[in-house]
């Protein structure tokens, strides 16, 4: 069945005009054998029209020139075959229709539009109104005007975002947006929109994130569209002028309106706001470098550092790119949009201690915005610092990787991570532009990673942001092949091969012995990050009350002791934690009476161990009466992350004042073993 998943493929072909399966399948996420059925029925189309067929080679698709000189009349015979999309595409689609619409419509031009019952239609709308009310935004139908949208118009344009952004992470994205276009007779200006957005980043000296650029491109190709027939001034100021970035407005906005044939200029709030919008595309230090950004990224980071009790040793590097972040997510926010980023699901269920610390730990900028930030913000700055957290020791390498991900330092820190683990002998370095990449020394590499399809002399792989086990095993062969000491192979695992093949014949040997490493490594993962819950750290033996007048260093000391007394830390991680307060100051007051007292794992720890001391007669940090103490909480951390689930257990329990109070009051650890045992 030639579907719109078969376009989508298509243009993803012609747009590469050579790709391999894996490759298409990364591009257009969509399984391999369901690509092998489409291409050959392509191809059946394409010779029962006396056209030259796709050609295969060892398993790189070839489109001939011939089909390229063709490509807009082989596309208008693929085109409207077959429609199937699945609800959420259909919901998305009809409300950029309606965004974008000339003219009257009902219920028969969605039918018509989609190719669907009455009834399903019916349905769509009802779910369709519901994610407009999410935005402020009604959707209304009237005999005189038909389905239209009531709200103001910002509104309407942040839904509008983030249904492109959401149509374009499926593999039919391109086509859908392209089908919007083309149903109400518009052609698709975003081959031109995005030469020019490559040469004016060039021009400029900026780097795009590249997804968010796209949705950006597509939105103001629709915007365009509808101002044709809205013709709205918006509410934004225009105090503050972002300089050039104006001028890379103006220059995509006057491309559209020459495709168009029209004149409709912008004024100084519209071009105000559309360059208020494109910053949150744009990555790094595009202005003066603000002081606004470096104060709130040191302010994120030292909040990270007190909550977690983590001491970033790259911390001048991890502030440069938390910043690099910082600032078109700044943009996106206080523009209130809502991308979709497939990956917050992902990252709240494999790194959930630590989301919910990064989720705090971003009160600076949170305080700064006067409202929450959603999770799939947050998700981003958590890649961020797990990147830094996960960061291993300088060791040797047999090979060394250039990453190239053009959609920003968090994207190019998930890449990373996935890469180092399935190819520990490679050493990886990154790049977050394609000037960077043109401009680095490709000869200092053995290969290049890239979420995007490069021209490069070197092996070059293509990888996806977040990849599944199928993509993982196909990589992992295709670098192996010319790489072959890249992955790693223990000895045990050739030995047990040498034993099976004694008794069995072993077809596929490369895929078993991926397999088996796989196995062995998530085995080995899960022992080395089992972390301890907080129930097991705070137990009877490490709780203690005190009625006894203390000095702060006597205080701490005492908390302490339970962890010396079993081995946890040696005498001297007391002194450690002592000199800490007093060469940074009272950093360890968590406020509401409660201390953490804690210092490198290198200072004295053996092994993970928390205790707690409930005072009667209150200490001061410093002698400062400001800095009142009732509750000591002393953490032993072997690492960076060993800690952090018992530690988010104690921040979830500390979030509330009762809880708090029922800690500092308790008599003995009977009196607080439900409330530590509720979190575990």
């Amino acid at each position: 069945m030639i579907d719109n998943r078969t376009i989508a493929i298509l243009m993803e072909l012609f747009a590469n005009q050579e790709m391999s399966l894996y490759e298409l399948s990364i591009q257009t996420g969509i399984e391999k054998e369901q690509l092998l059925a489409s291409l050959e029925q392509v191809n059946h189309v394409l010779e029962a029209h006396a056209f030259e067929e796709i050609q295969e080679q060892d398993g790189v698709y070839h489109v001939p020139d011939s089909l390229l000189e063709e490509s807009y009349h082989i596309f208008e015979m693929f085109r409207n075959r077959q429609i199937y999309l699945s609800q959420e595409e259909r919901i998305v689609l009809i409300y950029l229709y309606t965004f974008i619409r000339k003219d009257f419509i009902s219920n028969v031009h969605y039918q018509e539009l989609l190719s669907v019952s009455r009834n399903t239609t019916l349905s769509d709308i009802k779910n369709v109104k519901e994610m407009c009310l999410r935005f402020g935004v009604s959707f209304d139908y009237t005999r005189a005007r038909g389905y239209h949208l009531n709200g103001r118009e910002e509104d309407k344009h942040r839904l509008a975002l983030y249904a492109i952004s959401d149509c374009l992470q499926t593999s039919i994205g391109l086509w859908a947006l392209d089908y919007i276009l083309r149903a109400w007779q518009e052609d698709n200006a975003i081959d031109i929109l995005k030469k020019t957005s490559q040469q004016a980043c060039q021009f400029y000296q900026v780097s795009a994130l590249e997804d968010r650029l796209d949705e950006y491109l597509y939105f103001l190709q629709f915007l365009a569209i509808r101002q044709a027939r809205v013709q709205l001034e918006i509410d934004w100021p225009t105090t503050t002028t972002l300089g050039f970035i104006q001028e890379f407005v103006e220059q995509l906005w006057g491309i559209l309106q020459t495709k168009k044939k029209a004149n409709h200029t912008l004024s100084e709030k519209w071009l105000a706001y559309l360059a208020h919008l494109l910053q949150g595309c744009l990555e790094g230090d595009v202005e003066q470098k603000e002081s606004l950004f470096h104060q709130l990224t040191v302010a994120i980071v030292e909040e990270m550092e007190r909550l977690s009790l983590i001491e970033f040793d790259n911390r001048l590097e991890m502030i440069e790119g938390l910043q690099r972040h910082l600032i078109p997510a700044y943009y996106r926010l206080t523009s209130q949009l809502v991308n979709v980023n497939s990956y917050t699901d992902v990252i709240k269920e494999e790194h959930k201690d630590l989301f919910q610390l990064v989720q705090k730990a971003l009160a600076p900028l949170e305080a700064h915005l006067g409202f929450a930030i959603p999770d799939s913000e947050v998700s981003y700055f958590v890649i961020h610092f797990g990147g830094y957290i996960e960061a291993k020791k300088e060791r040797s390498f047999r090979y060394r990787a250039l990453v190239v991900c053009p959609n920003g330092v968090s994207s190019s820190l998930i890449v990373k991570e996935n890469l180092r683990q399935l190819f520990p002998n490679i050493s990886f370095a990154d790049t977050h532009s394609l000037k960077e990449f043109e401009e680095s020394h490709s000869e200092e590499y053995d290969m290049i990673f890239a979420t995007i399809k490069l021209e490069t002399q070197l092996p070059f792989f293509l990888v996806p942001q977040l990849m599944t086990n199928s993509q993982k095993k196909d990589l992992f062969q295709l670098v192996s092949e010319q790489f072959p000491n890249a992955g790693y192979f223990p000895i045990e695992i050739e030995q047990l091969l040498a034993v099976i093949g004694k008794y069995a014949t072993i077809h596929r040997e490369q895929s078993l012995k991926y397999e088996l490493v796989q196995f062995m490594n998530q085995q080995s993962y899960e022992r080395r990050r089992r972390s301890p819950m907080l129930g097991e750290l705070i137990t009877k033996e490490t709780f203690q009350r005190s009625s006894e007048s203390l000095n702060w260093k006597e205080a701490i000391a005492l908390a302490a002791q339970p962890l010396v007394a079993n081995g946890s830390v040696e005498e001297r991680y007391i002194d450690a934690m002592i000199g800490k307060v007093t060469e940074f100051g009272p950093f360890i007051d968590l406020g509401k009476g409660v201390a953490i007292p804690h210092a490198r794992p290198e200072d004295g720890v053996n092994q993970i161990g928390m205790s707690m001391l409930a005072l009667e007669n209150p200490v001061y940090l410093l002698d400062d009466p400001a800095h009142e103490i009732r509750l000591f909480i002393c953490i032993a951390a072997i690492d960076n992350q060993t800690h952090l689930k018992a530690l988010s257990g104690l921040t979830a329990i500390l979030r509330k004042e009762e809880n708090i109070q029922q800690l500092i009051n308790a008599k003995s650890f009977d009196d607080i073993a439900d409330l530590i045992k509720e979190v575990n």
